[in-house]
Order: C-alpha cells, then sequence, then structure tokens
C-alpha cells in the first residue's frame, strides 16, 4: 500500500524488472489521483506491514521541507530553493544564520543572498567536512522550528545513515573567501537540463504521466529513526 498526506492510498504491486525493485501495477493510478504530471522527486519511507508512505516534492519543495542536489563542491554551499523561499519567508525575513541537525549534533550556519538566490555559507564547509557530504548528494532539509533544520543526505537515491563523529576545530572550514563566490559573478545556481535528465533517470521517475513502473531507490527506511 502507498499513502500520501492527503490520506488516500493505493495498493500498487511490486516486482523485479531488469534486476531492480519496482513498483508497477497500480501505479498509474498513482499518478492520477495525485496529478504527477511533471518529474519530481519522491521520497518513499517503507513502513511495517507492507506500507510505504509517500512524500511529493513539488518545484522541489513538500511541506516545509525542500531538497537541494550539491552540484556545488567547489564552494561548499546550500542553495534555498527560490519556490521555498518564496513560499515560506514572503512575510518573514530569511534568518541571517540556521542550526543545521544532523547524526546527533548541530553546525551553524550563515544566510546570504547570492546573485539573487539565498544559500548557507559560512559554516557549510566545516558541515560537509565533518559528516561528508559529496558531489551529487541529495540534500533533503527538514525545517524543525525557525532556526533549525533537520538534514537528511541521499546517496544514488539511498538515505546515507550519518554516524556521530567529532567535529572539526580547524577554523579555516568555516568559510570559503569571498573572492571564491563573487569571481565568477554569472555564476548560476540554475542546473542544466542535460544533467537534470541524467539525475532524474537514476534516483527518481521521469515523466511520471507517460510512464508505468517506479523504480524504488530513493527512500528512507523507518529503522534509521
Amino acid at each position: 500500500m502507498i499513502n500520501h498526506e492527503s490520506q488516500r492510498s493505493w495498493t500498487v504491486y511490486l516486482r523485479s524488472l531488469s534486476g531492480e525493485s519496482v513498483i508497477t501495477d497500480g501505479w498509474s493510478n498513482v499518478v492520477r489521483d495525485l496529478h504527477l504530471t511533471k518529474p519530481m522527486f519522491l521520497r518513499l519511507r517503507i513502513m511495517e506491514d507492507k506500507n510505504i508512505e509517500m512524500d511529493c516534492f513539488v518545484d522541489n519543495i513538500c511541506g516545509e521541507s525542500f531538497l537541494t542536489v550539491n552540484r556545488y563542491g567547489v564552494l561548499k554551499i546550500i542553495v534555498i530553493p527560490e519556490a521555498y523561499v518564496t513560499k515560506y519567508f514572503s512575510y518573514t525575513p530569511v534568518n541571517d544564520y540556521y542550526n543545521i541537525c544532523a547524526a546527533c549534533q548541530i553546525w551553524k550556519v550563515e544566510t546570504e543572498k547570492i546573485n539573487d538566490n539565498y544559500v548557507f555559507t559560512k559554516g557549510c564547509p566545516k558541515l560537509f567536512h565533518d559528516i561528508g557530504i559529496e558531489d551529487d548528494d541529495i540534500l533533503l532539509l527538514m525545517m524543525m522550528d525557525k532556526e533549525t533544520f533537520d538534514l537528511k543526505i541521499y546517496r544514488q537515491g539511498v538515505e546515507v545513515v550519518l554516524t556521530n563523529k567529532d567535529k572539526s576545530e580547524d577554523e579555516s572550514l568555516m568559510e570559503i573567501p569571498k573572492d571564491t563566490y563573487y569571481q565568477n559573478v554569472q555564476f548560476t545556481f540554475c542546473d542544466d537540463n542535460d544533467s537534470i535528465d541524467q539525475l532524474i533517470s537514476e534516483v527518481l521517475s521521469y515523466n511520471l504521466c507517460r510512464i508505468k513502473y517506479i523504480t524504488i531507490r530513493f527512500f528512507n527506511i523507518i529503522n534509521y529513526h
């Protein structure tokens, strides 16, 4: 059973296709009823009793959570989707800093506006170093309160189990020099279409209105909590 926050449920079948586990029969009903007419990230949480909780990230947003793909390894920043800023910060300004929780620890990161995008900058390099964030990792940030996000990392569609590590005391990891950000004033935070298509084919359902199945890769095991 696939369960959605709208309180709707669907019976689907899990099969093996070309060596991968896929949801087939019944998936077209999910696509139709939820109007999944464009590519998007789907978070599948495997529960007990053959149930799956599904979250749909429209424009990379679901509720008070957002997703971003780490494509800026050199800069070591986290980009906040523009749609998320528009939705949640229309009447209250974006904070100067936020706390990010991961692996039972907290990192303080500062917020800056670069090229019309809000990004987490100072403190992020230390966060990246301490928990081992890699290029192309999918970062899920869930708002806990007005100053705190909980962070989960997905690699090749599967949640990375974060372990407790000693936080680095190297202050040089706290900040990338501002010249590194601004030396390319035309630097864009928008992904090109080719890279988007490649990513979508790997970890989520692409062009949902035309396919009849979804490959299970992007999920969160409930036992991790």
